[in-house]
């Protein structure tokens, strides 16, 4: 199931799938997650069984500019069309608001081609976000 973030124990959830992804597995450090930008991000999650497996949030930019951000899948459920489910979900949902002039992220290099699989181009060359030695590249979603 996937939908928006509706209760607090929903988005406390999706924080602790946050920090287990990017503090404890990638080695961010303490106090990225969370940050200011959650309380004006629409949050978004995937349900298995009741529990919370994938999430992401969305960043309101003007003119119709939404970032999608800190998108997680719990590891053991990884390469099982979860995260590929949260994200087709989550455009579909974006594309229905108006106006629509783009939808983008900053994404890891080592997930470029899962976004690519799933209508995201890049559109800039790898770059160390925030010092952390972690590549990342900007992608644009380029389906019609």
């Amino acid at each position: 199931m996937y939908k928006q973030v509706e209760a607090i124990q929903e988005f406390v959830d999706a924080i602790r799938l946050r920090v287990d992804v990017f503090i404890k597995e990638q080695g961010c450090p303490p106090g990225w997650e969370p940050d200011e930008l959650d309380k004006d991000a629409q949050h978004f999650i995937a349900k298995v069984d009741g529990k919370i497996v994938a999430t992401l949030r969305v960043l309101d930019e003007p003119k119709g500019v939404y970032k999608i951000e800190r998108m997680a899948v719990a590891k053991k459920l990884r390469e099982k069309g979860i995260g590929a489910g949260l994200l087709q979900h989550v455009v579909k949902v974006l594309r229905q608001k108006k106006p629509v002039r783009k939808i983008w992220m900053q994404a890891q290099r080592r997930a470029q081609k899962f976004y690519e699989k799933n209508g995201f181009r890049v559109t800039s060359e790898p770059y160390d976000i925030h010092n952390l030695h972690i590549p990342h590249v900007d992608m644009e979603y380029a389906r019609d």
